[in-house]
């Protein structure tokens, strides 16, 4: 009876002292591991009490009392092991986060997260040890040791060596908050290192050191209530966040209700007679179902997050963890097929909203570009739904529709939409500003688990509101972009066909002009007709361009660039001074747009020609050089200077001709030459003429 008691006595100071933890914890050090660990602790002090009473003939054979020096592999399985184990794996993962939080954030998140795996690892196999051992299974014998006091006494020193890493490094300021913990600690297990250490020599536990071990537990229950209420001033680096809080404490209640449900199944066992292993089963099945179901809540999980956030912690949310979460989800969404649904997921996400719904500004309308869990929505607009918008425009408040059916004056009495006053899914409207404008609008469902609006939540949705109205007025001004330089190589194109009709109602006219003086001469009709076939074939070009999606984008073929410069020539036979061919006597061949090539020469060679007068001298030869070849356009005309060269030859729309040119036609010899993987160079001197050299890969069989 003694020993019930004792045990019964921790029981009650390690309640105490739980208690007050709840009442202080305001997510400091003294959290949710301190929290886990005085709760198995209180478990762990009534399993022994009570084993005690039963004298181990109750609670699955535990074989302590009387019996205790007696073989436990005899009796079947045991709880004992288990329960300390559990016991001691609870301070374990205490000093475990404790110690790690002292590396640093960094070295905290590898060094605890991989010792924590180890230890749940380990952990599980010394149970799954001690079931084996204590089971009917044949080869239970394998197993080298006895499990039951092994099993503890490997976690003691663990946990022992944990204890000292951890108070040794720890500043000397703060630990005269903690000594108290670390002694009451290192007295608790070294008391118990000496008791299994004993029973692993011996193969029994001494009745003297197991009678006196729930006093020596009791005892040290005042060293930690010392520190749990002195740790209230620690240092603020030592804190405990919202997700380890939310699932250490998930993992708390579902290792206690599968405690509680062991129990109760062992209690089924032995008082269920011959039924009593068969009833034993079938309720552990449905336990194991049942809580299943619940984890799988989405609705429980929202409650038990709420209720952590309420009564835990001075703040609901951890807003950095809110923040860098948020804009993970808004950073891939561009990733995404559904880029706005990513958004809305993300704006949606801190609320635990069941649904919701996004506007996207696009001029004076407000698309419905998402909706999730929830009804179609209409567009809306400044025409038909100024008020609203005019009023969250001005005040960027957060609508809560609840809250405005009940009183509209709170929000000016504005008038919402017939569709969104009725709306039974939505909860929330927030509006997206950016730059004193809205962007878009966020329609927030109702959340899984009721809560109160409060300003927290208005803060952190206004916060992660403002980001998201930044990443829509980003993608409407890259949607304008993108039109914009559609329309800019539409123009392009455009401006290159005005340029080549140009050049051929040029030459049209030439022949106009010209008819009435030499129509009755044989040689000019066979001219004129000449000049109407080639531009007829012009035309026909830029007819076939125009079906494309580029100019620069038609087939290339395999042409000899003798053919090219002898269609040149013909070309401009009607300018002056004639266009001189040298160098012709090559088989060389380019892979390029036939048309388009002749085309680029004929504006060069054009060009040298109005620079040239009469007297002067127009020449094109071709230079074949290694993997290259390079049309070469020589004049004797003005020449220009290096600074015209340099800033203003190839910048389009900029002309020396006045109104008879446009500007293009070297910008345009240009981007087609880049196109065929070729280039351009220019050489010039005032007075002196031009020289011209359009280099271009040279094309080679096999």
């Amino acid at each position: 009876m003694s020993i019930s008691i004792s045990y019964l006595f921790s029981a009650l100071l390690f309640s105490i002292v739980l208690v007050l933890s709840l009442v202080t914890w305001r997510g400091r050090l003294h959290g949710v591991w301190l929290v886990q660990a005085l709760l198995i602790s209180v478990l762990w002090s009534v399993f022994h009490s009570l084993n005690s009473v039963f004298d181990g003939e109750g609670l699955g054979g535990l074989f302590i009392g009387d019996n205790l020096g007696s073989s436990l592999m005899d009796k079947g399985p045991s709880l004992q092991a288990f329960v300390d184990i559990l016991r001691n794996f609870s301070w374990t993962l205490l000093l475990l986060k404790l110690y790690s939080l002292q590396q640093g954030v960094e070295k905290a998140n590898f060094w605890g997260l991989r010792s924590l795996h180890c230890l749940v690892a380990g952990g599980l196999i010394l149970v799954f040890a001690n079931l084996i051992q204590f089971s009917t299974v044949p080869w239970r014998h394998w197993i080298p040791v006895n499990i039951v006091h092994f099993g503890p006494f490997v976690l003691v020193i663990f946990t022992l060596y944990l204890l000292e890493q951890w108070y040794r490094n720890i500043p000397r300021e703060q630990r005269w908050a903690v000594k108290f913990l670390a002694v009451g600690l290192a007295v608790t297990f070294g008391y118990d290192f000496i008791l299994f250490s004993e029973a692993l020599l011996y193969g029994r536990i001494d009745p003297t050191l197991w009678a006196a071990r729930g006093w020596v537990s009791s005892l040290m229950v005042p060293l930690i209530a010392v520190s749990v209420y002195r740790a209230k001033g620690l240092d603020e680096s030592v804190r405990l966040s919202h997700r380890a809080a939310y699932y250490s404490t998930g993992l708390l209640l579902a290792g206690t209700y599968l405690l509680v449900m062991a129990l109760v199944g062992y209690y089924l066992r032995w008082f269920g007679g011959s039924w009593g292993s068969a009833v034993q089963v079938v309720f552990l099945v449905l336990s194991f179902s049942s809580l299943a179901l619940l984890v799988g809540s989405g609705k429980l999980r929202a409650m038990i997050a709420v209720w952590i956030s309420k009564h835990f912690f001075a703040y609901k949310y951890d807003y950095r963890e809110e923040w860098v979460r948020a804009n993970r989800r808004f950073a891939v969404a561009s990733t995404k097929d559904d880029y706005y649904g990513e958004l809305l997921q993300a704006i949606t996400a801190p609320m635990d909203s069941r649904g919701g719904a996004l506007w996207a500004r696009h001029g004076e309308e407000f698309i419905l570009r998402s909706e999730w869990n929830c009804e179609r929505f209409p567009a809306l607009s400044y025409q038909g739904d100024s008020e609203l918008l005019l009023f969250l425009q001005q005040t960027g408040w957060v609508i809560e529709l609840e809250e405005y059916r009940r009183d509209p004056s709170h929000y000016n009495n504005i008038e919402l939409p017939e569709w969104l006053f009725n709306s039974p899914t939505l909860w929330l409207v927030l509006p997206l500003i950016h730059q004193d404008e809205v962007q878009g609008l966020v329609g927030l469902g109702y959340p899984r688990a009721a809560r109160v609006l409060d300003w927290e939540d208005r803060d952190l949705l206004k916060a992660l509101g403002g980001q998201l109205a930044t990443l829509l007025a980003l993608q409407s001004a890259n949607d304008a972009l993108t039109e914009s330089r559609q329309f800019e190589a539409f123009n392009r194109l455009s401006a290159f066909v005005v340029h080549d009709l140009k050049n051929v109602i040029a030459q049209l006219s030439l022949v106009v002009t010209n008819a009435e003086r030499h129509k009755h001469n044989p040689e000019f009709v066979d001219d004129a007709l000449d000049t109407l076939a080639n531009a007829v074939s012009r035309m026909n070009r830029l007819l076939s361009q125009l079906r494309q999606e580029s100019q620069l984008n038609s087939h290339s073929e395999v042409v000899q660039v003798a053919a090219v410069a002898k269609a040149v020539e013909v070309n401009q036979k009607e300018q002056r001074p004639s266009l001189v061919l040298e160098k012709m006597d090559t088989e060389a061949k380019v892979q390029v747009e036939k048309e388009r090539l002749i085309s680029v020469l004929g504006h060069l060679v054009q060009n040298a020609q109005e620079a040239t007068d009469e007297s002067g001298s127009v020449k094109m030869s071709i230079d074949v050089d290694d993997d290259w070849l390079s049309f070469v356009v020589e004049d004797t005309g003005v020449g220009m200077d290096e600074e015209f060269i340099r800033n203003r030859l190839f910048k389009p729309f900029d002309t020396t001709k006045g109104r008879a040119g446009m500007g293009i036609g070297v910008y345009e010899a240009q981007q087609s030459v880049k196109s065929w993987r070729g280039h351009i160079s220019v050489t010039s001197s005032v007075g002196e003429g031009t020289i011209f050299r359009v280099t271009l890969p040279l094309y080679r069989t096999g």
